[in-house]
């Protein structure tokens, strides 16, 4: 029941629409009543006086007829027609003189009681006597003993009387109201009947649909989605839904941008002001209200003068109201007041926001507190005084100075010349000691390359011995050239770390293995003390670290005559606590440092004092390279002495450890670095690996343009047991590849005619077999740069001149290891597809292109 009744509830809309509907029928109803009404009553009365009228003329008939009738007769007649006409009450005959001739009444008791009433009359009695004047026919309401009375009073010419005949309104009135009621009923029920059959049109096609939108509108408000109800028709309420879809999708679009311009416009500590075209603030964002004091029902929703009739002052709405006059944007500096009255300085900036109409639509309306800005411009201002005064001082020196400044431009031009001399003279000097390193190395590469030649036949232990120390003096010349070089490359700014991963340990055990030798012959105790702390991994430029170290090591070996050298590595707390720096100290207990030479120390080409020179030796850039290179490292080099006792040398460097957590993580790290042995046994060593690896006899091509390097490559060679093939430049290389087979070219770089790396380019654009023939680099640029440079051109190995029989042999070896895999590799892939193989046709014209090439080049040799 209660399901059935809240189904059929009427909702407002239908309560509202029922109760009008109903007020309107009924409105309509009681005039159309009223109007019947009227009209049923003056068609009853009409009828009534047409009735009188044929009463009368009934009458008049009757005298006609008989001429004279008595009034017997005429009161007879008179009954018949009150008992015959329905509403009659009375009809009684009057003459001139008001006497009642005859008289019939529906009720005879009533009969003589009535008639002398209804004669006396003073509406009757006039109305007779108008009739007797006029000949007309008159109706006169009266009431007689509280019954209401229409009397129709119809002269007889022709009989010399009138006729009065009475009705009685009560029972004509009865029936009009009868009549009306009946009517208005069945009016009301096809009201009614209207009502509902449209009340039902209505809620089918209209209040149905609406509720379903209300509903689904009032769902969106909860979820922040409007879906659209189902079942809508296809009418303008369909419609409706769809718009409304439509302007939610809008209005959705509207309020998450609305919100990313309020959260922009309230995080600023500016504040900002939305108007509309009339001035009247629509909104402020909270930067304002913090400014200024004032809430933002003080101003949002009035208009400019709204807020001064407020006896607020406002300086950003005071501003509005003037943009506002002109429909213009400005900006004004002021001085304003928060709500509190406290002064600050504001520049308030007014911009109108125009539609494509070029209408105004809004104003906007920033204010930003300058008064940090003007209190500032004020000290300036109280400054400008004394700055004023201190200008008439300095005026009067002016002329002084004027005359001094002639003589300085001539100074500063004379310095300037100077600086660009010295400039020139650094620039030549550090390409001259790059060009002479280089220079010096090629002739140093037959100096050492040899004597490794020499120490591997057989000699005579003094001839064994002498060739020893050709060989250390040769790679101390190489030490000092190696050390001009890095001087030069750090002056003309091309030095560049490569940081890998590294273990500090493997680099002190490497230091200390190198440095063993010449500590033990001065009878020193070298050892290491490395901190627990210290991690295992960590990104450095692993061979700039052993040189620093090296350096230190040395210095520190070199000036000690008794005692110990310590090596020290472990972790000091920088002032960032989310970071540390790793420590390397080296302490010795040698002749010290003064602390006037401490200042001196680290300048390039000096020495503590100038007699070490003579006893210890030296160029004295060891120091200053260092710390160029630990600068580039970011890090530092700080020294403590005390002559007498000894000196500790700190290198500090900035700590970024590598975690190894896998073996995958390990294999990608570089191998340690490797602990060297005495060299002649490394010198066997590498040799017995090579031949393991080459256990055949290999053909080795030579491009060299050098005597003594072919010479010396030749007796390494023959001492190998390989065959070696020299060609004077890149040509004769290519056209040796072209008329015989070999297993390993040995490059040089700067060679006439064709260069290492062209000549390289061409062999391997090259369609022959021999285009993948492995290429070391032999030369004496050592630099890292040049070494990509090299790989790039298409070689596979890099020696740097000079160099030490074991490392080329190392590197042969590791290069026939990677070019014989290559191959193999090569092989399964050519048997598994062989549609890579060009033409035969293609690969001639190939052969024939490189041919006029190398026709090309030997041209230009000859």
């Amino acid at each position: 029941m209660n399901k059935r009744q809240s189904r059929y509830q009427f909702p407002q809309l239908s309560r509202t629409f029922t109760v009008k509907f109903l007020s309107v029928c009924l409105v309509l109803t009681i005039v159309q009543g009223a109007l019947e009404y009227k009209n049923i009553h003056r068609l009853l009365f009409e009828q009534l006086d047409q009735r009188a009228e044929t009463v009368a003329s009934n009458f008049m008939l009757l005298n006609k007829i008989g001429h004279r009738f008595s009034l017997n007769q005429a009161k007879q007649l008179a009954e018949w027609n009150v008992h015959n006409l329905d509403d009659v009450e009375n009809i009684i005959l009057v003459d001139p003189q008001f006497n009642v001739l005859a008289h019939a009444a529906r009720s005879d008791e009533v009969n003589h009681a009535k008639a002398p009433s209804i004669i006396s009359d003073p509406a009757i009695r006039k109305a007779l006597a108008q009739s007797f004047d006029d000949q007309q026919s008159h109706d006169v309401n009266f009431t007689t003993d509280k019954v209401p009375l229409h009397a129709l009073i119809v002269p007889m010419p022709s009989l010399g009387i009138s006729m009065i005949m009475t009705i009685n309104l009560v029972a004509v009135r009865k029936d009009i109201t009868v009549t009306v009621l009946g009517s208005l009923i069945r009016r009301v029920g096809i009201m009614l009947t209207l009502l509902i059959v449209t009340f039902m049109m209505i809620r089918r096609s209209i209040l149905t649909p609406l509720s379903l939108l209300a509903r689904a509108v009032k769902s969106s408000r909860a979820n922040g989605r409007y879906v659209p109800p189902s079942g809508m028709p296809r009418n303008e309420i369909g419609t409706l839904a769809d718009v409304i879809g439509d302007v939610f999708q809008e209005l959705k679009q509207s309020l998450e941008e609305n919100e990313r311009l309020a959260q922009v416009a309230n995080g600023t500590h500016a504040g900002v002001l939305i108007a509309d075209a009339s001035g009247r603030i629509i909104w402020a964002n909270a930067g304002f209200t913090q400014q200024t004091g004032f809430t933002r029902s003080d101003i949002e929703g009035r208009t400019p003068t709204d807020i001064a009739n407020n006896g607020h002052i406002i300086g950003a709405v005071d501003v509005l109201s003037k943009a506002l006059r002109f429909g213009l944007g400005c900006n004004i500096e002021t001085l304003n007041h928060t709500r509190n009255g406290e002064p600050y300085w504001a520049a308030i900036e007014v911009r109108p926001i125009r539609t494509e109409r070029d209408l105004i639509k809004n104003f906007i309306i920033v204010e930003t507190d300058i008064t940090p800005f003007k209190n500032a411009e004020k000290a300036l201002q109280a400054s400008q005084s004394q700055i004023e005064e201190r200008v008439a001082e300095l005026q009067e020196t002016h002329k002084v100075l004027q005359a001094e400044r002639s003589k300085l431009d001539q100074t500063a031009m004379e310095l300037a010349a100077a600086k660009e001399t010295a400039e020139r003279a650094n620039r030549a000097k550090s390409d001259f000691l790059a060009t002479m390193s280089h220079e010096i190395r090629t002739p140093m590469n037959g100096v050492i390359g040899l004597a490794d030649v020499l120490l591997q036949s057989k000699m005579t232990p003094r001839q064994h011995e002498q060739t020893l120390l050709i060989k250390e003096s040769g790679e101390s010349l190489l030490i000092i050239i190696n050390g001009i070089l890095d001087h030069s490359k750090l002056e003309a700014g091309h030095l560049e770390l490569n940081s890998s991963a590294h273990a500090p340990r493997d680099i002190a055990n490497a230091v200390l293995d190198l440095m063993q030798t010449p500590a033990t012959q001065k009878g020193l105790s070298l050892t290491s003390n490395i901190a627990e702390e210290v991690p295992n991994i960590f990104l450095c430029d692993g061979k700039r670290l052993r040189q620093i170290l090296l350096n230190l090591v040395g210095n520190a070996i070199k000036f000690t005559s008794t005692g110990s050298v310590e090596l020290r590595i472990f972790l000091n707390a920088s002032d960032d606590t989310t970071k540390s720096r790793i420590v390397f100290a080296v302490r010795d207990t040698g002749i010290g440092i003064s602390n006037a030479t401490l200042s001196k120390l680290f300048n390039r080409y000096a020495q503590a004092d100038a007699s070490t020179t003579t006893t210890h030796g030296g160029t004295g850039l060891g120091l200053a390279i260092s710390r160029e290179l630990a600068t580039l490292m970011n890090g530092t080099i700080d020294v403590v002495s005390a002559p007498g006792i000894g000196t500790t040398f700190s290198l500090l460097l900035p700590l970024d450890p590598v975690e190894a957590t896998s073996n995958s993580t390990q294999q990608s790290m570089p191998r340690p670095a490797t602990v060297e042995r005495p060299k002649d046994q490394v010198q066997q060593k590498s040799i017995e690996a090579t031949t393991n690896v080459t256990s055949e006899k290999l053909r080795i091509l030579l491009a060299e343009d050098q005597p003594v390097n072919q010479k010396l490559m030749r007796a390494i060679m023959e001492q190998l047991g390989h065959e070696l093939t020299i060609a004077n430049n890149g040509v004769e290389a290519v056209k040796a590849m072209r008329q015989a087979a070999f297993d390993l070219i040995l490059m040089d770089i700067q060679m006439p005619e064709l260069d290492g790396i062209l000549t390289t380019k061409v062999i391997r654009s090259a369609d022959a077999s021999w285009r993948h023939i492995p290429i070391i680099a032999l030369t004496a640029h050592a630099m890292e740069s040049h070494r990509q440079t090299y790989m790039s051109a298409g070689m596979d190995g890099f020696v740097s001149k000079p160099f030490r029989m074991d490392v080329l042999i190392g590197e042969i070896s590791r290069v026939l290891n990677e070019a014989s895999q290559n191959n193999t590799d090569q092989s399964v892939i050519a048997v598994n597809d062989t549609s890579t193989t060009p033409p035969p046709a293609k690969t001639e014209a190939k052969n024939a292109a490189m041919a006029d090439v190398l026709d090309d080049l030997e041209n230009l040799i000859a």
